[in-house]
């Protein structure tokens, strides 16, 4: 059971994608309506209209939420089974009190449905959407294991193809990570192969200082931060770094045939200028896709972390004159 939600300002267009009115090769079955006057296309979305006029200030009036199951319950979910899944989720959700219809989608293998709502309640108020996608992920675990749902596939197995705008790029994101931390030595490999593939990381420094505190990943001019591509933790900066240095260390371990040197050096600890250039490196997007090739992609200068780490040695020596 998974939770997609989006939010819009056009009723019409949105029952019109869910009752599938004008999709040949789609076949959607009104399943459950409330508030409504009647069933018909028509009356649906009058009535959802005239409701979202009792709140002005609700710019995003019209919720949709899809919830999908995976094809080993198919045999369980019949409509009533599906109707009573979509009301517990959506009371724990706090989407109460307001105006919904749920239908049935029957053009993919798995089962799922769909439900519109009103944002604006029967009473006027905007019905919340604070930390909504947080909320609905706890809510379809605890319903799966509530009610024996199978858990979905691993994240890795996820068929992209099937997917679209912003969770289609969000998953080619994690991929792309999940291959380079299989392969990359340090972060200058790791970057430069998501570079590759039109990705590129952004580090987020804390305040006054040189330490990364997180990631964010940009493609297609879309920003994720790590805890958006995965919530678990893997495109996170501490779990790539310990990816890094197991592929690093696992390279200088000698082979069972080759000879052991004779006395094994001790490991150099860093020194800040080396962490300060670690933490302030970025790389630059993959300048042989742009120009044919011609240039392999190397370390990039960053106007803006170079400033940054000017201003920290600039702030050391202003407290060190002080001290004089």
């Amino acid at each position: 059971m998974i939770g997609g939600i989006t939010k819009g300002s056009c009723f019409s267009g949105c029952v019109e994608y869910v009752l599938a009115l004008k999709e040949e090769n789609k076949e959607a079955r009104l399943l459950y309506s409330e508030g409504l006057l009647t069933d018909t296309p028509k009356d649906i979305v009058d009535g959802f209209e005239c409701q979202r006029h009792l709140n002005s200030r609700v710019q995003h009036w019209c919720g949709h939420i899809s919830l999908s199951y995976s094809p080993e319950d198919s045999a369980r979910l019949s409509d009533e089974a599906m109707v009573k899944l979509a009301l517990e989720y959506m009371e724990k959700m706090g989407i109460t009190n307001t105006q919904f219809i749920i239908a049935r989608h029957l053009d993919k293998e798995h089962p799922h449905c769909h439900i519109v709502y009103n944002r604006v309640d029967n009473n006027g108020k905007c019905v919340s959407d604070s930390y909504e996608y947080y909320r609905s992920n706890a809510i379809c675990k605890e319903l799966k294991k509530k009610y024996g749902l199978t858990f979905g596939e691993n994240k890795d197995k996820v068929k992209v193809d099937r997917l679209k705008g912003r969770s289609k790029t969000r998953q080619e994101i994690y991929l792309a990570i999940q291959a380079a931390k299989r392969t990359a030595k340090d972060w200058t490999s790791f970057q430069r192969e998501l570079a590759q593939k039109g990705i590129s990381v952004r580090k987020k420094f804390r305040r006054g200082t040189t330490e990364v505190e997180g990631l964010s990943y940009i493609k297609n001019g879309q920003k994720f931060k790590a805890s958006q591509v995965d919530r678990d933790g893997k495109c996170s900066y501490k779990v790539i770094c310990n990816a890094l240095d197991r592929n690093k260390n696992s390279q200088a371990q000698p082979s069972a045939s080759a000879p052991r040197p004779m006395q094994q050096q001790p490991k150099q600890t860093p020194s800040t200028a080396a962490k300060i250039i670690e933490a302030g490196a970025d790389i630059a997007e993959s300048l042989g896709n742009a120009v044919g090739g011609l240039f392999q992609v190397g370390p990039a200068y960053d106007q803006d972390e170079e400033a940054f780490i000017r201003e920290m040695n600039r702030r050391k020596k202003r407290k060190r004159g002080r001290s004089l």
